[in-house]
């Protein structure tokens, strides 16, 4: 069993995808969106991402990810920051974090210790502190 999936594995529960709060997307974002899409970029702009200025985001329906319908609909092409979540850095500065994280994210390993935990994390992240 790999590292990742020791200490977590998304069940695309959709906690953290709701909220009118959103992702921005980087260029390698975008891209990847459009990819997994099939669409064109002017497409995508038009019906996913709320631009301001040179800042993409996604948009927000009915206080959740616009991508978000019962699962992430565009997983394979979601923002890094998504993928990411919830193994954040933050998480190996304060198990505070980790506690109130854990709480909400039903993907994150409820058996592991905080210490099991943040020595998987930062062995995932690189991380030598």
């Amino acid at each position: 069993m790999s590292d990742l999936k020791k200490i977590f594995h998304c069940t695309q529960c959709g906690f953290c995808c709701h909220g009118e709060t959103t992702v921005s997307l980087d260029e390698d974002d975008q891209k990847r969106m459009i990819v997994a899409l099939n669409s064109t970029e002017e497409a995508v702009a038009d019906r996913y991402w709320r631009i301001n200025g040179s800042t993409v985001q996604m948009k927000t329906e009915q206080g959740h990810c616009v991508f978000y319908d019962d699962g992430c609909t565009v997983y394979h092409g979601r923002p890094w920051r998504c993928a990411q979540w919830p193994l954040v850095p933050a998480l190996l500065e304060d198990e505070n974090n980790f506690l109130i994280i854990r709480e909400s994210c039903p993907g994150i390993n409820k058996e592991l210790s905080y210490q099991e935990f943040r020595e998987i994390l930062a062995r995932l992240i690189g991380d030598d502190s």
